[in-house]
């Protein structure tokens, strides 16, 4: 926020929104009324038992799909820990209010609504932590991104190699792999670009439940979907930014897509005539451009250990 940037007055609304219906929605709305701005608190329920199947980002893209064409700007949805008391002292300007509608609306349930998406919430007989006994590490998403000759694939492929010879139950995943499979019926449009890394993210976030480190390698340009995709497992997800110019990159040119984003070829290219954002707090920055390929996976493996040992 800016220096002289107006601080908005923001209600707080916290549930767990498994998932986000009309009852929510008429909440946010008396919410609004009562300040400039809400903000919508995901408690962190997933898969706390059935009745919570819906990650972070999933309830966010419910949350999203819902008010951001009325009420761009005027909400915000935050992660939350599983918050099971409000407890304040003296009164220090805000005031907890309880807001009751009619019984339409306060009859609507989560549970029925589940019903009604055709969901039966199946939960796992093994837990998370029999998953790190029996693997003896964390599950993790650890993502790579950056421009096209980065440098992401080498490196993904020499960690997964080295870190699997070490006994880690880790994987690798591409993006012309998974492009080729999970993500064949998906082209380059910008709808289909912010699909593509959500799937990828889920799947990640599959695995990493399941135990496994995986490490990603993919552009993925765009702050706001590399940000729900971490957030599709965030209990352990990590952005790792690799650092290396355009001008490094396309030397490199490793597949000759620049030279054919040059030639017209290929058009909304990362880099040439699409942008790429860089990550403005990465968990870890490797130095692809001045360091060797050596020196990056000593510091990725260094970081992965002593974020998933136990």
């Amino acid at each position: 926020m800016g220096k002289n940037e107006k601080k908005l007055n923001t209600a707080l609304i916290i549930g767990r929104w498994q998932p986000w219906h009309k009852g929510h929605r008429e909440l946010f709305k008396a919410a609004l009324e009562r300040a400039e701005k809400v903000a919508i608190g995901v408690r962190a329920t997933f898969e706390t038992d059935g009745s919570n199947p819906f990650s972070f980002s999933e309830v966010k893209n419910f949350i999203d799909e819902d008010l951001k064409d009325e009420y761009s700007g005027k909400y915000e949805v935050i992660d939350l820990p599983n918050i099971t008391n409000v407890i304040y002292g003296r009164d220090v300007g805000y005031k907890v209010e309880k807001i009751s509608f009619d019984d339409e609306i306060e009859s609507i349930s989560a549970t029925k609504v589940r019903k009604s998406m055709n969901l039966t919430p199946v939960a796992h007989d093994v837990s998370a932590e029999e998953r790190i006994k029996r693997s003896g590490h964390k599950g993790a998403v650890i993502w790579l991104t950056g421009l096209s000759g980065s440098g992401k694939t080498t490196l993904a492929k020499n960690i997964e190699r080295k870190l699997f010879d070490k006994g880690y139950n880790i994987y690798m995943l591409d993006g012309d792999n998974v492009r080729d499979g999970l993500n064949s019926n998906l082209g380059f449009s910008e709808k289909d670009r912010e699909e593509n890394i959500r799937r990828i993210g889920e799947v990640a976030a599959l695995f990493a439940r399941a135990g496994f480190v995986v490490i990603t390698a993919f552009i993925s340009p765009f702050a706001n979907d590399r940000k729900k995709a971490l957030d599709a497992f965030n209990n352990n997800s990590h952005e790792i930014y690799l650092s290396c110019d355009l001008e490094t990159c396309e030397s490199r040119d490793p597949k000759g897509l620049y030279k054919k984003a040059r030639d017209g070829k290929i058009s909304e290219f990362t880099g040439i005539d699409s942008p790429y954002e860089v990550p403005t707090s990465p968990s870890l920055i490797l130095d692809t451009q001045n360091k060797s390929i050596e020196s990056c996976e000593k510091s990725l493996i260094d970081f992965i250990l002593s974020n998933t040992s136990i």
